[in-house]
């Protein structure tokens, strides 16, 4: 039979073990039961950043076209059209390099079986060209597209003036951008908190959203936090950036 005094020394270690057995688990138990809660109470905001920018790259496309009955006078007339244009771009001040003509298209109206009645042999052929200008200079692009006057009064029939104003730095911004973003969503964030009587904590999630490059007056119409034209680029000079992040962030008591 044991003695009376190993019985308490086992006893007492027995309740050790059990109480640090009881106090861990009662550790995770709450721990869990914390983490759980902080999980819970979260809350959810958009952050919004926009700059004013200048498109700095420019794709200028002219187009015309002659029509006749005698293809090779077409081909010597369509010829000397793009002459002129060209002598024109070069006298605005751009350079011959920048300067491209595609390819001549012939359009024979008699052999389209789905052409319309009364084509006559004057009129049977169509030749179309185009020529495109890229350049850097997009202010001298902007004002020269205004003064193609000169060359309707010469005789050319012109059939396309369009420009693609680009703005090509958008990773120059790109960071400084989501930084306001993020700030603009965690002053949010904070208000939220300050209702609550809680504190913002970490971020829990985080969504970058689209970069969206629209002209100045296209976005004056539209939804900051994203408009029908997102992500397009309008043929404007001015312009702006604008970014839409969505971010998660846990709220501490």
């Amino acid at each position: 039979m044991p003695s009376d005094k190993s019985s308490r020394i086992a006893a007492a270690i027995l309740g050790f073990f059990i109480a640090t057995g009881l106090a861990v688990g009662g550790y995770f138990i709450s721990n869990t039961i914390y983490r759980g809660k902080l999980a819970s109470n979260t809350v959810t905001v958009k952050g919004f950043a926009e700059r004013d920018v200048k498109a700095d790259l420019a794709l200028w496309t002219i187009s015309y076209s002659v029509t006749g009955g005698n293809l090779p006078e077409l081909y010597s007339q369509s010829g000397k059209n793009e002459e002129t244009l060209l002598s024109f771009l070069t006298q605005k001040g751009f350079k011959k390099d920048s300067i491209n003509s595609g390819d001549l298209q012939v359009n024979d109206l008699l052999a389209n079986q789905f052409r319309q009645n009364g084509v006559s042999e004057a009129n049977r052929y169509i030749l179309r060209n185009t020529l495109t200008v890229r350049s850097t200079d997009v202010g001298l692009v902007d004002q020269s597209t205004h003064t193609l006057n000169d060359l309707v009064r010469q005789g050319i029939v012109l059939t396309q003036n369009r420009v693609d104003f680009q703005f090509t730095k958008l990773n120059d911004i790109k960071a400084a951008m989501l930084r306001d973003a993020t700030q603009n969503a965690r002053t949010a964030a904070q208000q939220f908190a300050n209702d609550a009587g809680s504190n913002v904590g970490s971020i829990e999630n985080a969504n970058q959203g689209l970069f969206s490059i629209v002209s100045r007056d296209s976005a004056a119409a539209q939804d900051p936090n994203g408009g029908p034209v997102f992500g397009q680029q309008q043929s404007t000079v001015d312009k702006i950036v604008r970014v839409v992040v969505t971010l998660t962030y846990y709220l501490d008591k």
